[in-house]
């Protein structure tokens, strides 16, 4: 009679295991995140308000359907593996969160401890996505526009331009010294200019975007190519390998890592001169109003530009990475994420 290795044993037992569903038992750690969400509800529903900027019924319904939310999810969490790991790991930030709502409603719309017009309460903020809801959102809208438009632009150039320098010396010749010389330059710092040779502030706008992103691009994509070992050419030249075919698909996918690193690098580059053009030029965006209202003191709306900034730069970089993630699915085993 044959025994299984002690290591194929193992394996099963772990495989056994993970398969067993995990019933979650509240900790202390989400019960007091749990608590916090309550206690952040009662403030705000029965504490009244020393503002009379906004009533704070709708915000003590948010907090109250958000702590009926994670009852549900403690609920479902018995029974699912899935959810029960996810609540897990997220309960530190759901009473982290908690915590910094409290404060933020008793310090300022309960107590006035932090007076206006400067600091906005929870009630405040709401107030003005309900009653500046089409004017932002056409400003998101335009705002994402711009940047798509430009990191598109400005990714593709890099992509054509790193490619074209990694490849080719003749190329790498008169590109390099254009590619040191005017990429390292932040785009803000040429806005004036821009503004002049550009007929529309808008162009001007996207042609900065589009710069911010070309320049990580190009430079990170031309080490990837450059980078790449001359094994794997030598291999595909002796199966009869067209250029074509050692660019495409030998070249460019030993580059992937530097490329997506630079994509990353021009997302953020990207963000800041969007910023910083939308500040000072284009006629509608974030940026357009966030300057808007700071110049009427207009604290709340500006701060509701911002989240919704922040949201915008957030969900750009977690898209990226997904697609990173699901391209580079290979390297999972190589690196850790």
């Amino acid at each position: 009679m044959t025994t299984a290795p002690a290591e194929t044993l193992a394996a099963e037992a772990k495989t056994e295991v993970a398969k067993r569903p995990i019933a979650y038992a509240p900790t202390l750690g989400f019960a007091t995140a749990w608590s916090l969400w309550v206690l952040t509800t009662a403030v705000t529903l029965v504490v009244p308000d020393q503002l009379s900027a906004a009533a704070p019924t709708a915000v003590g319904i948010l907090f109250a359907a958000i702590t009926f939310g994670l009852t549900a999810w403690a609920a479902l969490a018995y029974r699912h593996r899935g959810a029960t790991l996810r609540l897990r790991h997220w309960t530190p930030w759901i009473g982290v969160l908690a915590a910094w709502l409290l404060v933020w409603e008793y310090s300022t719309a309960k107590t006035g401890w932090l007076e206006p017009p400067h600091f906005a309460s929870p009630q405040q903020m709401l107030l003005v996505f309900y009653e500046d809801g089409g004017l932002l959102l056409s400003c998101t809208w335009h705002s994402l526009l711009l940047l798509v438009t430009g990191f598109a632009i400005g990714a593709t150039g890099g992509l054509v331009t790193g490619i074209a320098t990694g490849w080719a010396k003749s190329v790498a010749y008169w590109t390099n010294p254009v590619l040191m010389t005017i990429g390292p330059v932040p785009p803000a710092t040429i806005l004036p200019l821009v503004f002049i040779l550009f007929p529309s502030t808008y162009l001007g706008s996207l042609f900065m975007v589009a710069l911010g992103v070309w320049f990580p691009v190009s430079f990170l994509t031309r080490v990837g190519v450059s980078g790449v070992a001359r094994g794997y050419f030598d291999v595909a030249q002796t199966l009869g390998a067209s250029n074509r075919f050692l660019i495409w698909r030998v070249a460019v996918p030993g580059a992937l890592p530097n490329i997506f690193t630079g994509l990353f690098m021009g997302l953020c580059a990207s963000l800041t001169a969007l910023a910083v053009a939308e500040l000072l030029g284009v006629k509608n965006g974030l940026g357009w109003y966030i300057q808007w209202t700071k110049g009427w003191a207009a604290y709340p709306r500006m701060y509701a530009a911002i989240v919704i900034m922040i949201v915008v730069c957030c969900t750009a970089i977690a898209g990226l990475l997904r697609v990173r993630n699901r391209a580079l699915a290979w390297q999972k085993d190589l690196v850790r994420w």
